[in-house]
């Protein structure tokens, strides 16, 4: 059985939307170590800012929009890998002494320049016959579950839009090579301080939004002097609960979202009021929706006609953007397109990739 080795960090700052890995130092590089036979920090590569999109989490969604994660709380794990480029984790969580410090599943905020800090600080061992990976995701659970072969993590999707983000840090051989000089040890961060005590070439963490989301309004198409509200919305056979691998000793799972129940989402009016909304030509604001990437999904809406509520319709959701799948990382902007007699169709208006908004489709009713 394989097993994992849990490190953890001193000072952590993180940035970007994809995995990374380090190159090799350049040539020329002094073969003096950084600070020789002193204790050795974890920390990750400086940068100001995330590139996921937004500065702030909007409190309507919860989705992560802007160039900043400034306040928000990630959770942290340094196992052990490999002594290769196969990157490999080896671990057993049941081993206290695969364990450095306290720092399985551990929490911390983002501070404003995009740093993380620890305290107590955790250092890599002094004998660097170990190395590490790094893996961050976003938001922290206490509950995440650490068991032989993965980390997992599982999110109820029917309290709120949930914007799930993962990210790994890998490192790779020094050109010098030789003993300990593989991946995030000690040894390898001396190497790299020597060169430059704010190496880019530390560990970072970049991360990657797991789910899609689609943001639904509705607006008039011809429904004469009707008045027409939307009483009734709701996803349904689509997963209310997704379980985020953190880890895995099976490498394909890493960074993975599958599916851990299904059932239907519900939209709600304001403070769970029963939903009472009117289309308007610029579009009034029905619900948000996170989801499993998909290539569509099922609606049940229901209208209201001068105050009498008339049976629910089904309605299939696809999009003619991205390859006509949802995928990770977009924001769809839908319509619900009210005409009468009664129709829906939701049709993609823009799609918003957490870094541009994309026309998703439109529900006609």
């Amino acid at each position: 059985m394989k097993k994992l080795y849990f490190a953890g960090a001193a000072l952590l700052v993180l940035a970007g939307c994809a995995k990374t890995e380090v190159a090799a130092p350049e040539a020329g590089a002094p073969e003096t170590d950084w600070n020789a036979g002193e204790p050795v920090p974890v920390m990750m590569s400086a940068a100001p800012t995330i590139n996921v999109v937004s500065k702030a989490v909007y409190d309507e969604t919860t989705l992560v929009e802007g160039d900043s994660m400034s306040g928000l709380t990630v959770g942290i794990y340094g196992i052990e890998t490999s002594a290769d480029d196969a990157h490999n984790l080896i671990w057993n969580p049941a081993e206290d002494a695969t364990h450095i410090g306290d720092l399985v599943n551990r929490s911390a905020e983002v501070a404003d320049d995009g740093s993380i800090s620890f305290d107590p600080a955790v250092y890599y061992p002094i004998v660097s016959d170990r190395s590490f990976s790094f893996f961050g995701y976003y938001p922290y659970s206490a509950d995440a579950v650490s068991e032989q072969d993965a980390c997992t993590v599982t999110y109820d999707l029917t309290q709120g839009n949930v914007d799930i983000l993962w990210a790994r840090s890998d490192a790779r051989s020094l050109s010098s090579g030789g003993a300990g000089q593989y991946g995030y040890n000690a040894a390898y961060i001396r190497r790299l301080l020597a060169v430059n005590e704010n190496h880019e070439w530390l560990p970072r963490l970049n991360f990657d939004h797991m789910l899609t989301a689609l943001r639904f309004t509705a607006v008039p198409k011809e429904v004469g002097g009707a008045a027409v509200q939307i009483t009734g919305f709701e996803l349904y056979d689509v997963a209310t609960q997704v379980a985020l691998t953190v880890a895995s000793t099976t490498p394909e799972d890493c960074g993975t979202v599958a599916e851990a129940a299904n059932g239907t989402l519900t939209a709600t009016g304001e403070a769970d009021a029963p939903l009472a909304i009117t289309p308007v030509q610029e579009g009034a604001p029905v619900a948000t929706f996170t989801l499993l990437p998909g290539a569509s999904y099922k609606a049940r809406v229901t209208l209201s006609v001068d105050g009498v509520e008339q049976e629910p319709k089904e309605v299939e959701i696809v999009t003619d953007k991205t390859d006509a799948t949802f995928k990770a990382g977009y924001i769809y902007n839908m319509e619900l397109r009210i005409s009468m007699p009664l129709e829906v169709t939701i049709i993609s208006t823009t799609l918003d990739p957490w870094q541009e908004i994309l026309d998703g489709g439109s529900i006609e009713i």
